[in-house]
């Protein structure tokens, strides 16, 4: 595979070539066979040391769902503390994103908290660090719709380890009996969605939907007022920005640096929530909820925002990166 790689850079004459995997330990033979002429830009496309929650995750939903207390003991008892205690996935995907730092000519990230946190665990002097943060574009392609109906709104892939969609079922039942004309519209689809229906049946809500995958998703926006992320991790929530662009308020725990950059701090272009308060984020939603007046104010700073992440301003960003890569 390397070859094959190191011969089509030959044959096409690629100057730059971008990676979104850790395929690094090849480089070396890719570099030395394609003549050393290609610059290769790694991109780090989540959050920083996203793998050890997934790790974690994953092995805790799979041992309680199989239904062996003997699964979940062993995570309880040596998976998580090994974690806790003793660092040893941080470690090992510490030791990866050391590698891959080496060997690429730079290291891309989603936001500039990623960045400082890549320099810190790859051990990079901010002063000639080959880290850089580019955030990804959204395109914009219609006029929002303002006027909304009482709908809260999920969007993404049904997924345990990172989405917890689980959380937002709990979320809601603290708040639906106080909203009887309010819905909510959970879209998307994914391994979990049996298990989801089935929450929200044991939940006895009533006022839920799964909407299942849609090609259409801006209609979706067009008429919900809210929507909810309740994800262990983020690396940039782009249904986030498609909220905003669509003025749709967006509420979410701070769960990375890329969801706290989106949303905002000051409560003008969204509503974070200290992870994962679940009792507190149904307060901030009934409130969201409650206040038409509040969330139309907020309407006009969130379309605004999400100009910063045009094409237009993410393409000069990538223009400079590569200008100062290639020299050109």
């Amino acid at each position: 595979m390397a070859s094959l790689i190191a011969g089509l850079i030959r044959e096409m004459s690629i100057d730059v070539m971008v990676i979104p995997v850790h395929p690094m330990k090849y480089l070396d033979i890719i570099r030395r066979e394609s003549g050393n002429s290609c610059k290769f830009i790694f991109h780090h496309h989540s959050c920083p040391l996203w793998e050890v929650e997934n790790r974690i995750s994953v092995k805790l939903h799979a041992a309680r769902t199989s239904g062996s207390w003997l699964k979940t003991l062993e995570c309880y008892l040596l998976s998580i503390p090994k974690e806790r205690l003793f660092k040893s996935y941080t470690r090992r995907f510490s030791r990866i994103y050391r590698r891959t730092y080496a060997a690429a000519d730079r290291y891309l990230v989603l936001c500039e908290e990623y960045r400082g946190q890549i320099e810190r665990i790859v051990k990079a002097s901010p002063a000639d660090s080959k880290v850089r943060a580019l955030t990804n574009p959204y395109i914009n392609r219609s006029a929002p719709e303002l006027h909304k109906r009482k709908e809260v709104l999920y969007v993404g892939r049904l997924s345990y380890a990172d989405k917890r969609v689980d959380r937002l079922l709990r979320i809601w039942s603290l708040v639906e009996a106080n909203f009887p004309d309010w819905e909510l519209k959970v879209v998307g689809d994914g391994r979990e969605r049996r298990n989801l229906e089935k929450e929200a049946a044991g939940l006895g809500l009533h006022r839920v939907r799964f909407c299942g995958h849609s090609t259409r998703v801006e209609e979706h926006y067009a008429t919900a007022a809210i929507l909810c992320l309740t994800s262990s991790f983020e690396g940039w929530g782009l249904v986030l920005v498609e909220a905003q662009a669509a003025g749709v308020v967006p509420i979410a725990f701070a769960c990375s640096g890329g969801v706290r950059r989106i949303v905002g701090s000051d409560r003008s272009t969204g509503i974070l929530i200290e992870p994962f308060d679940e009792k507190g984020y149904a307060e901030e939603l009934a409130a969201l909820m409650r206040d038409e007046g509040l969330r139309s104010a907020m309407q006009p700073a969130m379309i605004a925002k999400t100009s910063e992440y045009s094409l237009e301003n993410t393409g000069r960003m990538w223009d400079r990166m590569l200008g100062e890569l290639t020299g050109e």
